[in-house]
């Protein structure tokens, strides 16, 4: 039933209300008398539009809770309601609603148990239940303040608990999690396998110049030798210095020849479809289109591209709503390569925000002089530079955000044999 009620937003909920309402409103209407219908309505009401309507949910509470004791009625079963509306805005709510939700549950709860107890007299039966007398009065009330304290909190940590067991735990969405994750590490690993190669050519040009030393110092210790004196003995310290240090340049050179046998395989343009799978499960619809022949790449390039593509994605994540749709093209012309990663962030925030101002001219005239700027978009310009690449960045006011990079001379990076 949770993921009936994860998936729709009125019908689970509804069928929950009525449910409940039938059975504990059916006992109060029996027990109490046509006025409890009354609060009843209003806690149906109010479990009904829990899961798409949190805010009038929680103040229909507040008002239902509080009737029966506005209408001199006994606590009603039916406020038990309150209850179950608390759990499903634990589970689908904002973290604001949420604890606003709880706050109004424990506080109204706990002032009508205060009300039973300290308003009616000893002797008085609630539901058949005598009253203790003056003196037990406040270790009831502790204890049911304790009870509702119980009842709300388990309410809550229910609603957390399911919903992230069920909507997360092993579902696509946690796959596509995963994926990302895996996608920000193969990045990582790339990016420090580069930097193992760039160490590895400087080693390369030290054995180079060391092994020239070696060669220098060892014929200047033969023409010395003709002198008995303290430069011949000097000579030969050096030359067995540099051999030492020659051998253990030769000894970091083949451990770093391990590492790249060993390090991850670059992503890649081959790994695109598994990171628009994810960010689709996140809930942005991602578009991809690709027109022209392809290049064969070379890794390098390759892992540019898919950089651009990835950190473009993220950058959508981490600013626009969910349900931000994004198109993105791969243009090949022959020599010459285009990728545009564009996202409609900003009208689906207004559209969800019900906002009609559109944008002005002003916002017109920023988009044209204010060019976006951050560390990581400078350092996605660097990488792109690299490969006599150039990327803007461009903010169409009132749409979202589009990032277009050329390389006019792509063809230089195919994959050769």
């Amino acid at each position: 039933m949770f993921l009936w009620i994860r998936d729709q937003k009125w019908l689970p909920a509804l069928f929950v209300a009525l449910s409940s309402s039938l059975i504990l409103g059916g006992f109060d209407l029996v027990i109490q008398g046509p006025l409890t219908l009354i609060g009843t309505i209003l806690l149906s009401i109010a479990l009904a539009l829990s899961r798409a309507l949190p805010w009038v949910s929680i103040g229909l509470v507040a008002i239902g809770t509080v009737v029966p004791i506005a209408l001199g009625l006994e606590p009603q079963l039916s406020q038990f309601q309150a209850t179950l509306a608390l759990l499903i805005l634990a589970a689908f709510a904002t973290k604001i609603q949420r604890l606003v939700a709880f706050s109004v549950s424990v506080v109204l709860a706990t002032a009508v148990l205060f009300w039973v107890i300290f308003t009616l007299q000893s002797g008085e039966t609630i539901y058949g239940v005598e009253l203790p007398a003056d003196d037990a009065k406040y270790a009831l009330a502790i204890a049911g303040l304790v009870a509702v304290l119980a009842v709300n909190g388990n309410a809550w940590f229910l609603g957390r608990l399911l919903f992230t067991q069920i909507t997360h735990v092993g579902t696509d969405f946690d796959r596509a999690l995963l994926e990302r994750q895996l996608a920000a590490a193969q990045l990582a690993v790339a990016e420090q396998d580069r930097r193992f190669g760039i160490a590895k050519d400087v080693t390369d040009l030290l054995l180079e110049q060391v092994s020239s030393t070696m060669v220098t110092a060892e014929s200047g210790s033969y023409a010395i030798k003709s002198d008995p004196s303290v430069a011949s003995r000097i000579l030969d310290a050096v030359v067995g210095g540099v051999k030492n240090a020659f051998a253990e340049i030769r000894r970091l050179s083949e451990l770093l020849g391990i590492q790249e046998a060993k390090a991850f395989a670059l992503p890649g343009l081959r790994d695109l479809n598994n990171l628009f799978i994810s960010y689709r499960e996140f809930g942005y619809g991602v578009n991809f289109r690709e027109s022209g022949d392809r290049l064969d790449l070379e890794d390098g390039a390759a892992l540019i591209v898919y950089r651009i593509v990835f950190e473009s994605l993220e950058n959508i994540r981490k600013h626009a709503p969910l349900g931000t749709g994004v198109d993105i093209d791969f243009i090949w012309q022959e020599k010459a390569f285009q990728v545009l990663v564009k996202d409609n962030g900003e009208e689906t925030a207004k559209s969800i925000a019900a906002d009609e101002s559109g944008y002005s001219v002003a916002d017109d005239q920023r988009a044209l002089v204010e060019r976006p700027t951050g560390p990581g978009l400078t350092a996605m310009a660097e990488r792109v530079a690299l490969y006599e690449g150039i990327i803007d960045f461009i903010k169409v006011p009132g749409v979202g955000f589009t990032v277009s990079a050329s390389f006019p001379n792509m063809a230089k990076h195919v994959r050769q044999g």
